[in-house]
């Protein structure tokens, strides 16, 4: 898995937002139209580059890479979204489909790749949705929406919500092909986390400050995986059909199939409900602190 950025990378989103507000007062950006508007293949764009999206609090984007590294944050000030290029490579990917604006990284001569970076900075309680090919590790960064989807991830995936002040009603991931990590999930104050299909190992952490009532669907995982649940809120796990082995040390059974951290098992309100319907390979249960 990639290595972690510097502490001060996780505010680029923040100096992100003050940059795409430059916009308003007419700093130079490249503008860009989608596949629809006939722009033909331009060059790499460089290090430090901004793309101002059309389409307001609804924004399509797909990234096609490997090492990739996407930070995601929102701005009050904004109107529709903007890339923030942070690294040199990235050009047009003219293969996204109509209504999603595609980045593919191609290397340039004589520049070490490295980790590709890039920030999205979108309005705040507005839509995202995240196409992802290849490794990449999602960053959310006092991110504020309504709805962030991903629609679909190759290779392996590690999403961080390591920063707090994130508030998004639905999660939503289509598909993961090649393992999935998380990181704080809690942190990102959820509704809904809906997941369709996982293929490949995975580690899913729950910790973090979650603030409301929380339901996850997991429909079907296909690997090993394990489960990091909180001591406190009350958290019920429940699972559907299962061919392989559940490690559920130190949690209370509710059923054969049904599992209550500490918490729950003596009466809190089950804050945090997650469902996996279909498992196919070994669950382990962890608790870990706050």
């Amino acid at each position: 898995m990639m290595q972690s950025a510097p502490t001060t990378g996780r505010r680029r989103v923040l100096v992100a937002a003050l940059v795409v507000s430059l916009i308003v007062v007419g700093s130079a950006v490249v503008t860009v139209v989608t596949r629809n508007g006939g722009l033909r293949a331009v060059p790499a764009y460089v290090e430090g580059t901004i793309l101002a999206l059309p389409g307001g609090s609804a924004s399509s984007i797909s990234v096609v890479g490997d090492n990739l590294e996407v930070v995601v944050g929102t701005s009050p000030t904004v109107t529709s979204a903007s890339i923030v290029l942070g690294s040199q490579g990235f050009r047009q990917d003219f293969r996204a489909k109509t209504g999603t604006y595609g980045l593919y990284f191609d290397s340039v001569p004589g520049v070490q790749a490295g980790v590709k970076r890039l920030t999205v900075v979108v309005p705040e309680n507005g839509t995202l949705t995240l196409t992802l090919v290849g490794e990449a590790r999602l960053i959310l960064d006092q991110a504020r929406l309504k709805e962030l989807r991903l629609a679909g991830a190759s290779s392996a995936l590690e999403l961080d919500a390591t920063e707090s002040g994130s508030i998004i009603d639905l999660v939503q991931i289509e598909n993961v092909t090649g393992g999935f990590s998380t990181i704080r999930l809690g942190n990102l104050d959820m509704a809904d986390l809906v997941i369709g299909n996982i293929v490949g190992s995975y580690d899913l952490d729950f910790s973090g400050s979650l603030g409301r009532h929380c339901d996850v669907s997991l429909h079907t995982a296909v690997g090993n995986g394990t489960l990091r649940i909180p001591g406190k809120p009350g958290v019920q796990l429940s699972i559907g059909n299962v061919l392989g082995r559940v490690l559920s040390s130190g949690f209370v059974a509710e059923g054969s199939k049904s599992f209550l951290n500490a918490s729950a098992a003596t009466g809190a309100d089950r804050q945090l409900v997650v469902r996996i319907d279909n498992a196919i390979g070994q669950i382990q249960l962890v608790e870990v602190q706050q």
